[in-house]
């Protein structure tokens, strides 16, 4: 990779805000460098800064890289345990627990790499990094006070009526392939809505730490040991919102008949949220 783009993704990961940078680096080569330079420039980083950064995250792809092999095998090991016609619980549970713990370890590692990025910057730095981390905040939520608030709740209302309506299309889909009766379309109904009212608090507890993550990586002395808390909270979360996602899948398999159960399991494991967990950290 050449170095005007390692610098350019380096920067990107210093700043917690910066939460674009995947989509970024699907574009041209030119466009990567032109952005990349404007980064670079924001924040003013000297050759000496760039050098170390570039150092740190090459350390990190190294330690990680054994990792995600790891974590890579046990999802695919995930996808053959839950389309089996009898999954083991048990099986599957034990899974989860080791893809849990790579993926901690995962992040860990990333936050070993920001925090000791983040020393690398002068107060200036940090400063500009906060402050453009902030007014991204503002200009989602709009005004302080009470409109901010209303504004807010009202962005997050429409967040998941938004993905309220994806899921009922991808049910729908998943319903017409199967060729439900009436009332397995209410029953799958009734599952659909239990589960989402089982999940949606630990769901809301993971979105407000990983705003808090977010903020606390804009500080200037961030707490190393708050940040290790938030991160294994959301791996607990994310453990159990992955297991109560395989026993309603579960529960769906009760309802279908043993066509249909065919077509299902042709079709288990492939849901991103199946076998690798709701939202990422």
């Amino acid at each position: 990779m050449k170095k005007p783009v390692v610098v350019g993704i380096i920067c990107m990961f210093v700043v917690a805000g910066m939460s674009n940078l995947y989509a970024q680096q699907n574009r041209g080569q030119g466009g990567q460098r032109n952005l990349q330079c404007k980064k670079g420039k924001a924040f003013n980083l000297t050759e000496e800064q760039k050098e170390q950064m570039k150092e740190v995250r090459t350390r990190y792809a190294k330690q990680s890289l054994n990792i995600k092999n790891e974590l890579n095998e046990l999802r695919a090991k995930q996808k053959t345990l839950v389309s089996a016609e009898q999954p083991n619980k048990s099986k599957v549970y034990a899974n989860i627990d080791k893809m849990t713990t790579l993926k901690k370890e995962l992040q860990v590692q990333k936050l070993d790499m920001r925090l000791e990025m983040h020393s690398f910057l002068s107060e200036e730095q940090l400063l500009r990094a906060d402050f453009k981390a902030n007014h991204r905040k503002g200009m989602k939520q709009g005004h302080r006070g009470k409109r901010a608030m209303a504004q807010g709740m009202h962005a997050k209302a429409k967040k998941e009526h938004v993905q309220a309506i994806k899921d009922m299309k991808a049910d729908k889909g998943k319903r017409n392939m199967l060729d439900l009766s009436e009332e397995q379309k209410g029953q799958m109904k009734e599952l659909r809505l239990a589960h989402l009212k089982d999940t949606k608090s630990l769901r809301d507890e993971a979105e407000e730490l990983r705003l808090k993550q977010r903020n606390l990586m804009t500080d200037e002395d961030p707490d190393k040991s708050i940040l290790l808390a938030n991160v294994k909270r959301l791996s607990d979360i994310q453990n159990s919102l992955v297991k109560k996602k395989f026993d309603h899948q579960m529960e769906v398999r009760k309802i279908l008949n043993e066509d249909q159960l065919v077509l299902f399991l042709s079709r288990a494991g492939k849901g991103k949220a199946f076998h690798k967990g709701h939202r990422g950290w």
